[in-house]
């Protein structure tokens, strides 16, 4: 062991000897010295030449292996005589390169890592195929943020690196912002088939189509892609990613985004941006395996609605995390099933999925869930029935208000037993049934910030497991009894942090035992307040921080105690002058009100009004005559001379007021079905309680169904002592016109001619 321990320290010893040997024989890497800084990094030389201003590569020493001549102003590629043959490493992003000419990679044979990243890069017309094709131990390609690359070098490209290690490819943003929409071919990926590649990187290229068959040319090598900020339409290429077996990783966030107009700015003077689309005659002569076509076929054979799809959606069965955010799904989510699969992770903020309908199939493994951001107001009571081993869901910034407070079984969530964080921030709720969460035993996590709580309605012990719960930026004034006790009760069995900050607190009389919680809880070990420094609760206009409740609590409990009796006496003196303005207004509108609950009465009970569906003004009875018992021979001979001479239809209460109604209804419905109402005025009239009845209800009925429409007609039958007069008579007299009974015969005659004239 000693021996062994010996020798090991010896060769450090060497090691360390030889690397510092190194640096003192080579102090530059470069023949420039001051235009590179050298170092060596596990063992091999780097030369960092980034951020120098150079508008030309330096002549590197053959010892170096890795050249960061990052952020200059290149304008074309180093020479094959500038750079070592041993080179593993070169980064030459964001310089303004513009040309990759046929021998610009010649003799770059064992570099790994090259990154071209940011320049002007574009395809001359005389590239030849064989441009990449001296990397032959390329692993790493990075040719992003190359607008007039365009899809023009894929076929080139992939050629090149057809014998190669490759193992990760990056083409983001190699097409213009504002450049005509493209498509992926099948010759651009027909050539990476047998490759090891692992990644590829094809994000921001105005991607719309993938042409037919082109998914199955990627290796099953493949591990992750990312095809986000682009416009992809759906298409059969969808179904090919399920062959794609060790797929584990897609990024399809950001379709069809709007961006900014800067972008256009920069593609002006920067670049030329005159792309045109690739010419579409062109024909793929590529080979396709019959099994994957036969199985896309039977798919598009298969039907689906839009409440339910009727057929199962392929996914790669090794895929573990999908990007969807901000793709422009604007769809209610149906019933749908996935084939097996292992996803864990997936994301679908940003979009419009308004209504989740479910339930959603076969995602057994699903863990993490993220549908913030929706617009969703609706989610059924089965959605998540087969999605029993989410263990994280954020549901933030949606409008699940209604849904959840309609939730008063705890449907919504009963079958996610796993679940352990929970976020529903941003969702405009009001309230939440006590039951909502009741199946939560596992939940520890909980968010229900920025929404519009004013109090804590659901049960808190169905929560077993919760350790975090946040209520910050709602409408909390402060928590009832019952929710106090519960949080202590909870904290019995494990202590909890709670989040009240952005509240509006009240200090008030009605606040004061919650007050004392607050201060009571601030030094506990159980409950935690989060941030408890920053509460505050207002009195009077001023606000007052929880730091310094105590004082405040003691000057409120003095200042409660002298409220209660004023508190009493006040309450007392509201309720006795609300009671005296009801009865007051009841007897000032008492006719008002007597009006409307009988025709609302004789509405709901068999009552039909005399208008017709088209609203013509025909009634049943030419007028209606109210008149005291006591002077029916005057309304017997009134009707004897118009009903009888002179063809007028009279309602008259001893003979055609209906048997069995209230003497009240018939009253409103005789009014109701006359044109006029005719008042015989004498002093038995005014002492008839009914007859005065019978006259503000013919005043109710002209202001309220008749639009003001003349109605009442006077006839003063016997002379009435003026102070015997009452007011609602004298201004009905004073506000209409009417006739004297003059009682002989030449008078009785114009009398009956001027009564048949009022009428008619």
């Amino acid at each position: 062991m000693k021996l062994n321990f010996g020798m090991d320290l010896v060769r450090n010893l060497l090691s360390s000897f030889c690397v510092l040997t190194l640096l003192l024989i080579y102090t530059d890497c470069c023949e420039d010295q001051n235009a590179c800084n050298c170092t060596v990094v596990q063992g091999t030389f780097f030369a960092d030449c980034s951020n120098l201003g150079l508008n030309k590569s330096p002549v590197f020493w053959p010892n170096v292996t890795n050249i960061n001549l990052s952020h200059n102003k290149l304008t074309y590629l180093p020479l094959e005589s500038t750079l070592p043959s041993n080179l593993t490493f070169l980064d030459l992003s964001y310089n303004e390169i513009k040309h990759i000419l046929n021998k610009t990679f010649k003799g770059l044979w064992k570099l790994s890592d090259l990154r071209l990243n940011g320049n002007k890069l574009g395809v001359p017309v005389n590239l030849d195929r064989n441009a990449f094709a001296d990397l032959e131990n390329i692993k790493h390609l990075d040719l992003s943020n190359n607008p007039e690359l365009t899809f023009r070098i894929m076929p080139i490209l992939t050629y090149g690196l057809r014998n190669s290690p490759i193992e990760i490819l990056r083409l983001n943003k190699i097409h213009c912002t504002f450049g005509p929409s493209t498509e992926l071919r099948v010759d651009d990926l027909r050539y990476l088939k047998n490759t090891s590649l692992k990644e590829l990187h094809i994000s921001s290229n105005r991607l719309e189509i993938v042409e037919e068959r082109a998914v199955g040319y990627l290796p099953q090598t493949i591990k992750r892609v990312s095809i986000a900020d682009n416009n992809l339409t759906f298409g059969l290429y969808l179904l090919e990613l399920f062959f794609l077996k060790n797929l584990e990783w897609i990024n399809a966030s950001m379709q069809h985004m709007s961006h900014n107009p800067r972008e256009v700015l920069k593609s002006f003077f920067f670049f030329s941006c005159n792309n045109k689309r690739r010419d579409n005659s062109e024909e793929s002569t590529s080979e396709t395996a019959n099994k994957p076509l036969r199985y896309l076929t039977n798919f598009q054979k298969q039907e689906f609605s839009s409440s339910r799809m009727n057929y199962t959606f392929p996914v790669p069965y090794n895929l573990k995390t999908l990007f969807m955010n901000e793709s422009g799904l604007g769809y209610s989510i149906p019933e749908i099933r996935f084939t097996r699969n292992n996803i864990e992770n997936l994301y679908t903020q940003g979009n419009s999925l308004r209504s989740w309908i479910g339930p959603v199939r076969s995602l057994e493994n699903l863990k993490r869930l993220d549908m913030s951001n929706n617009f969703c107001t609706s989610v059924s009571d089965y959605f998540f029935q087969h999605l029993n081993s989410i263990v994280e869901l954020y549901l933030n910034n949606n409008l699940l208000g209604f849904s959840l407070a309609s939730d008063r079984e705890g449907k919504i969530f009963r079958y996610l037993n796993t679940l352990s964080h929970l976020e529903l921030k941003g969702n405009k709720i009001a309230s939440l049934p006590t039951a909502v969460f009741v199946n939560l035993t596992n939940l520890k996590y909980l968010d229900l910030s920025n929404n519009l709580l004013t109090s804590i309605d659901f049960n808190i012990s169905h929560l077993k497991s919760l350790t975090y719960l946040n209520l910050s930026s709602n409408q909390i004034q402060y928590l009832s009894d019952s929710t106090m006790d519960a949080f202590d009760q909870h904290s019995n069995q494990a202590p909890i942090t709670l989040s009240f900050s952005n509240n509006p607190f009240l200090c008030e009389c009605k606040t004061l035992k919650f007050l004392h919680w607050m201060d009571q809880e601030k030094n506990s070990s159980k409950i935690h307040l989060n941030n408890f420094n920053e509460y505050t609760c207002r009195k009077e206009g001023k606000l007052i921080k929880f730091v310094d409740i105590q004082q405040h609590i003691k000057e409120l409990e003095k200042e409660c105690a002298s409220y209660r009796t004023l508190i009493f006496v006040v309450t007392s003196c509201i309720l006795l002058f609300l009671f005296i303005l009801t009865t007051g207004l009841v007897y000032r509108y008492r006719w008002r009100l007597r009006y409307f609950y009988y025709m609302t009465k004789s509405r709901y009970h068999g009552y039909k009004s005399v208008r017709g569906e088209d609203e013509q003004t025909d009634f049943k009875y030419d007028a209606f005559v109210s008149y005291a018992d006591k002077d029916l021979r005057f309304v017997q001979q009134m009707t004897s001379k118009l009903e009888g001479e002179k063809g007028i239809r009279l309602c008259i209460h001893h003979r055609d007021f209906v048997p069995g109604y209230d003497i009240a209804e018939n009253i409103i419905t005789a009014i109701n079905k006359s044109r006029k109402t005719i008042l015989i005025l004498s002093p038995n009239f005014i002492e008839s309680e009914w007859c005065m009845y019978e006259l503000h209800i013919a005043k109710m009925e002209e202001i309220y169904n008749r639009d003001n429409e003349n109605v009442l007609f006077l006839i003063c039958y016997e002379e009435i002592p003026a102070p015997k007069i009452p007011l609602s008579i004298m201004d009905v007299i004073h506000q209409k016109s009417y006739l004297e009974f003059p009682n002989d015969e030449y008078g009785n005659t114009v009398f009956w001619d001027k009564l048949h004239a009022a009428i008619v």
